[in-house]
């Protein structure tokens, strides 16, 4: 298994021993004191003998380590843990990452919920809503109890639901860290059947209820919700129960609309379409700015003033099959489109309203007159880019 042959290469021989004696995991036979490679080419060679129990643990908790040993998961991990002394001492990530899940498996637990928020923020299984006020998070007893049982009844999935909260920092993307909490959601899922070997060979069914789980963090100071989940109806409902439930604002009762922001109907080259009575000539796309899902990186088009030109059209046209807006690997987080009026009163100067929309909450149409943030709100719905839970 690649995994595990990788774990073992890149842990120490220190490190390794300290694994396989905390899991109790007997592989007898090693001199530790020899050199690294000496000792994890002997693990290796004694890893198939294992007890078929013990190499499904190994093989779980490799993966589990080796997840964490990136760059999303090393920041995810210094953000939860206690001993930063102790863990800033250790010479590679996944040492690092070994080391947490260890010594503080509970904030390593936590720091995988932060990387399964973090790795999907601002992709297809990702939303932002705008509260328009900034409640207070109420975490009592009654409120959470309200909350889960919102939750039990939503999707028609098992009974059992644990919700888990915590506080961390998100960064915005202008890099400054912001104060937020972040909910978990465990939902147990309908029961599925799935074969295993009894004895040498005899097949048994067994039954097996999987966990869903959903991500959201509130963030106070800005007033956003954002929500991690693999369905939009999820994310939307969730969204809803956690608004009425947790921050006590009715969304019916009181219309608090709960905004959602979305970029990626934008990488589709969908047509922007029009009503000829708005009196608009012409819409075009001229900034978009993307990050890989990895964020490792990050890239702006930007279309040239002076050229008629649309942005995917000229993309292509520099990067052709290298085009990452057709890729699949990079997701949008601010953009820039251009609404063209035809000119008024004889005048041969065209009006041009600049919308910016910036993930997850950002668009400076609330700083336009009332009238050009009608148009600009009524399009941005027509075309995807926003919506509103009710």
């Amino acid at each position: 298994m690649p995994i595990i042959r990788n774990f073992i290469r890149r842990t120490s021989a220190a490190g390794l021993r300290e694994y396989f004696t905390s899991q109790q995991i007997a592989i007898g036979g090693v001199d530790w004191s020899q050199d690294h490679a000496t000792v994890a080419k002997n693990i290796i060679q004694l890893v198939d003998h294992l007890d078929p129990e013990d190499k499904a643990r190994l093989r779980v908790d490799a993966e589990r380590i080796y997840e964490m040993a990136d760059e999303i998961g090393q920041a995810a991990l210094l953000s939860v843990v206690s001993d930063v002394a102790s863990y800033s001492e250790l010479d590679s990530a996944v040492e690092r990452s070994r080391w947490v899940y260890l010594h503080e498996p509970d904030n390593f637990r936590h720091a995988e919920d932060i990387r399964y928020a973090d790795q999907y923020r601002h992709g297809r299984d990702w939303n932002s809503y705008e509260i328009g006020t900034k409640p207070e998070l109420h975490t009592d007893p009654a409120s959470i109890a309200s909350f889960k049982e919102k939750i039990r009844a939503l999707f028609g999935l098992g009974e059992k639901v644990k919700i888990e909260l915590f506080e961390r920092t998100l960064p915005d993307d202008d890099g400054n860290d912001i104060d937020v909490v972040q909910v978990m959601v465990y939902q147990e899922g309908l029961p599925d059947a799935y074969l295993e070997f009894k004895g040498e060979d005899e097949l048994v069914s067994r039954i097996r209820r999987p966990v869903s789980e959903h991500a959201i963090t509130y963030a106070k100071e800005i007033g956003v919700v954002e929500v991690v989940a693999r369905k939009q109806e999820r994310r939307n409902a969730i969204a809803k129960a956690f608004t009425e439930d947790l921050l006590k604002q009715k969304v019916e009762a009181e219309k608090v609309p709960l905004r959602c922001y979305d970029l990626m109907p934008l990488m589709d080259n969908r047509p922007l379409t029009i009503d000829p009575q708005d009196g608009i000539e012409s819409v075009r796309i001229v900034m978009i700015k993307l990050k890989d899902h990895n964020d490792d990186g990050r890239m702006t088009f930007e279309v040239p003033a002076r050229k008629e030109i649309g942005l995917h059209e000229y993309v292509r046209g520099h990067l052709g099959e290298s085009n990452p807006l057709t890729s699949g690997a990079f997701s949008p987080t601010q953009a820039r489109i251009s609404i063209r009026f035809h000119p008024e009163n004889g005048s041969n100067r065209h009006k041009i309203l600049p919308v910016k929309i910036t993930m997850p909450n950002g668009c400076d149409l609330r700083s336009r007159t009332e009238h050009e943030r009608l148009i600009g709100e009524k399009y941005l719905k027509r075309w995807g880019l926003l919506g509103e839970v009710a």
